[in-house]
């Protein structure tokens, strides 16, 4: 799949590494919230997170590109969290990750892996 044509790329970039430092915000933060015991519910946002990062990325370069990178996020991450005293890190971490951008990956075939575009269309952003 080719890279999505985008007169703002380097907004949406902006944007995108926004998303992931808040990610990583999120990830190496201790959060007190209240204790709801939903089981492998962080696996599930793990995967959640992951595919939201491979659609949104996909379409602002390519696949394999997109897919590297995020899989070097996610094991940096993960080295990160093994630095901290209140978080840890999980290889079924790095798996959940990686169903997440699998799912990315067929998400993007569909009229959402153009969705960049259509926003920029909407706005009347795009080059027609």
């Amino acid at each position: 799949m080719a890279m999505v044509e985008l007169r703002w790329r380097g907004f949406w970039w902006g944007l995108g590494i926004a998303l992931l430092a808040a990610i990583a915000t999120l990830s190496l933060v201790s959060l007190q919230g209240p204790a709801i015991e939903v089981p492998n519910i962080d696996k599930l946002n793990h995967a959640l997170a992951y595919i939201v990062l491979a659609c949104y990325f996909g379409q602002l370069t390519t696949l394999p590109r997109a897919f590297g990178m995020l899989l070097g996020y996610g094991i940096g991450i993960e080295a990160l969290q093994a630095q901290t005293p209140h978080r840890h890190a999980e290889i079924a971490d790095l798996l959940a990750n990686g169903i997440g951008m699998l799912l990315g990956w067929f998400l993007l075939r569909t009229q959402l892996g153009g969705s960049l575009r259509a926003i920029e269309r909407y706005l009347g952003l795009a080059r027609d």
